[in-house]
């Protein structure tokens, strides 16, 4: 994300203002810059379109909210700018003044009715993009001061570390906002109904959860469930309490607890066992004999060295085509087995193939027999690959409430309604990290959005950190995700558009707006615990 920031800012200001002066007639943009108010009120009173974006993105508000220029700005807003109009990057400029601490232009926007709840090509808004430490953006002021400076743009440090938490609060919302938000739950003969505050849990910090969750544009659901019981739930856009949701890769989580569900029952005699042991059909096709060496727990951990889907077009097609059993051969290993993490569809599939394959039974039908029927979970379409069988990576459908449950169980040791369904060993096994800071796909260096650090990867369970607070969830394309807290009991499903087939910038800003709603309540949650 630095990177991207400073290349667009680079050229978004310093190529097109070194020209802005050689004009005989100051342009709107450099009276900006150059600070000549009297010339930008000239502009804005001879009609000059004040939204006009360069090559680059940049509006003459932009160039105000970065270069710290108040009066334009005012100027600007008070003409008329349009003050949702955004950057290469998707900022608005109330994003960009919230970023350079330009408390009295963010003061501004908000008076003339800038949208806090909008979101930049990160899926973070403006708060987001202050909550997170001073540390995390030194880098980028840094590089933006010596690419900028000569332009005039400057930032004193210790002003912008002490107008992080005041931007922060003049970015929440009110009372009066506050009050109209409804998140109570719908009646459930399943569920035992509460609120946040008999179970102990700030109402205002759920209140301004479900807020933010009424600015995003894909979600279908949110639902908390705190001591086993849903305290808030609402659905937007297409959703709604019956729908059944395309969960992409949270079905890896499933398929995980089926494997353990095996190991109990005997199907499995250890996670140890070599992944061609099921495969006896493939064995003389097999030209890398490391294949020959990948287990089962490898397979779970996605440490057996199969490749990132999505990291070759060759490979992402074969994702959307279906896998075969025989793709485990075709498919070749991009590093050695239980060398290094590296996120892999074809690793989940091949583990549901093992549990059919030793179990003596399709996927979907061991699943109803020993976790979907006991939870009571009538599941929609299930996806089938090729020669049948059901997708341990993807593709199954279930409602918001299912997720729930399945996340309560979780938190419960794998017993619901006192009935031991997934192994408690399995169930704290599995939760474990047995990779750390994890880079692949859209992560960076084990990080996403503006609040998930350290993100670790257990048997087909996530695990991340906010501000220090160490939690687990399951995670699946377009903003499918079961967050357990277990320190608070609690459990946060969060289902959206799935968004098959599409894995653009646009897909994965949605995907990100989701992890930073989530992450924002987190930290809510651990700091206000902290402060008490």
């Amino acid at each position: 994300m630095m990177n991207k920031i400073i290349a667009l800012l680079i050229t978004a200001f310093l190529v097109p203002c070194l020209s802005y002066g050689q004009e005989t007639e100051v342009s709107l943009h450099a009276a900006v810059l150059q600070g000549k108010n009297e010339i930008v009120r000239q502009h804005v009173e001879a009609g000059a379109d004040l939204n006009q974006k360069d090559a680059y993105g940049s509006t003459p508000l932009i160039i105000a909210t970065t270069f710290d220029k108040p009066e334009a700005a005012d100027i600007l807003i008070e003409g008329g700018a349009d003050l949702e109009i955004t950057n290469n990057e998707g900022s608005t400029p109330l994003h960009i003044a919230a970023l350079f601490g330009r408390v009295e232009i963010v003061r501004m926007l908000l008076d003339g009715g800038a949208d806090r709840l909008k979101r930049n090509n990160e899926g973070s808004t403006a708060y987001d993009i202050v909550a997170a430490p001073f540390e995390e953006d030194k880098g980028l002021y840094d590089q933006l001061g010596m690419a900028l400076g000569p332009l005039g743009f400057s930032l004193d440090y210790e002003q912008v570390r002490k107008s992080r938490p005041v931007i922060a609060r003049m970015l929440r919302p009110t009372p009066e906002e506050l009050r109209m938000v409804d998140y109570r739950p719908l009646p459930s003969e399943e569920w035992s109904i509460s609120t946040p505050e008999k179970e102990g849990l700030d109402p205002n910090l759920v209140s301004e959860l479900y807020y933010d969750a009424g600015g995003l544009e894909t979600n279908y659901s949110l639902l908390v469930i705190k001591n086993g019981k849903l305290v808030a739930e609402h659905y937007y856009h297409e959703g709604g309490v019956d729908q059944k949701t395309q969960l992409q890769s949270v079905t890896k989580s499933y398929t995980s607890a089926l494997v353990g569900i095996a190991l109990e029952k005997g199907c499995l005699e250890s996670v140890d066992q070599k992944m061609m042991n099921f495969f006896p059909e493939l064995a003389d096709s097999i030209d890398d004999s490391r294949k020959e060496q990948i287990t089962i727990r490898q397979l779970l951990q996605m440490r057996a060295g199969y490749p990132w889907e999505e990291s070759t077009k060759e490979l992402f097609e074969q994702l959307y085509e279906g896998f075969h059993p025989s793709t485990l051969v075709d498919i070749d290993l991009s590093r050695d087995p239980d060398t290094d993490f590296q996120y892999s569809n074809l690793s989940s599939h091949i583990l549901g193939i093992i549990v059919s394959r030793a179990c003596d039974s399709d996927l979907k039908s061991f699943a109803m027999e020993n976790l979907l029927g006991p939870l009571n979970t009538e599941p929609g379409e299930w996806t089938q690959h090729w020669e049948g069988y059901y997708g341990g990576a993807a593709g199954l459908r279930l409602m918001a409430r299912d997720l729930a449950k399945f996340g309560q169980l979780y938190l419960d040791d794998g017993i619901y309604k006192r009935e031991q369904i997934v192994p408690s060993p399995w169930v704290e096994t599995s939760l474990q990290s047995y990779s750390h800071d994890v880079n692949t796909g859209g992560l960076n260096n084990g990080s996403v959005g503006r609040y998930l650090r350290h993100i670790g990867y257990g048997y087909q369970w996530w695990s991340a950190e906010v501000d220090g607070y160490r939690f687990n969830l399951a995670w699946g394309h377009g903003g499918q995700f079961i967050f357990l807290l277990d320190e608070y009991n609690m459990v946060i499903v969060i289902t959206s558009d799935p968004m098959q087939g599409r894995h653009d910038a646009e897909a994965w800003k949605h995907e990100r707006a989701n992890i930073n709603l989530a992450g924002k309540f987190i930290q809510a949650l651990v700091r206000s615990e902290n402060s008490e």
